[in-house]
């Protein structure tokens, strides 16, 4: 792609207005299904939580090939190929979601997970903790952060011109988010997908990693963090508390 390319900005309010409200309803089903305990629900409520969470922070890159579809591929829709574009990056996330869906449906058999999708084990959620952590400080996380927080550089060397190149260029970009966010997303079992609190937190730094200026600082400041909850978690009893506090007042108030 050339570095003389052109960016057009018609098309953005549109975009951010249809991602703004495909993340207002994901938020709003999640919401509405938070009771009850089965596996077609569960699958309902991470597919729900994955689009909410994961679409505000592919905001920059959509808006990024939205500015430059119509330069590049002047004669095809630009609407349709920002579709196929983020519909391609939602597949990856809903593959994820499929797969986390499983994996705590076995977790529930062995009593890791209760019902209101939480660890039920400190040491379990140490154990993520601390592998988040982790994880933040590898090269791989450099890798495919640097690759989410630089739209058009990114795009220069993946964008593939047609419908077909829209997907494939929307699923290595779901690669690398993946490949930054997997274990962040993991981590709502720490909290429970009932601790709104602890979601938010999770969504707003996925969204600060990808987006603040001179992230690096965050990106490790938060692993650290990570460690340093995970460890509390192994060696105090009682200090995962914090995470889930609001979950438990809105258990409380629903026996109640």
């Amino acid at each position: 792609m050339s570095s003389k390319v052109t960016v057009n900005a018609a098309n953005v309010p549109a975009v951010v207005a249809a991602l703004s409200a495909l993340t207002i309803i994901s938020w709003l089903v999640m919401l509405a299904l938070d009771s009850g305990n089965t596996g077609q629900r569960d699958l309902l409520v991470w597919s729900a939580m994955t689009i909410g969470m994961m679409t505000p922070s592919a905001v920059p890159m959509i808006i990024a090939y939205a500015r430059l579809a119509p330069q590049l591929d002047p004669q095809i829709s630009v609407g349709r190929l920002v579709s196929i574009f983020t519909t391609a990056y939602l597949v990856l996330w809903l593959a994820f979601a499929a797969l986390a869906t499983v994996l705590q449906a076995e977790l529930q058999k062995l009593f890791l997970i209760d019902s209101c999708m939480a660890f039920t084990r400190p040491w379990l959620a140490a154990l993520f903790l601390i592998s988040a952590g982790l994880y933040q400080l590898t090269p791989l996380k450099h890798i495919c952060i640097t690759k989410c927080r630089t739209p058009l550089g990114f795009l220069a060397g993946a964008y593939r011109s047609g419908y077909r190149g829209a997907f494939r260029t929307g699923l290595q970009h779901g690669v690398f988010c993946i490949g930054c966010c997997w274990l962040l997303m993991a981590l709502v079992w720490v909290g429970g997908m009932m601790s709104l609190t602890w979601m938010a937190m999770l969504s707003l730094l996925i969204i600060f990693e990808k987006t603040a200026p001179r992230a690096e600082w965050l990106i490790t400041g938060a692993g650290a963090l990570l460690i340093v909850l995970g460890l509390a978690t192994l060696v105090i009893p009682g200090s995962n508390a914090l995470l889930t506090w609001d979950r438990i007042v809105r258990l409380y108030h629903h026996a109640a």
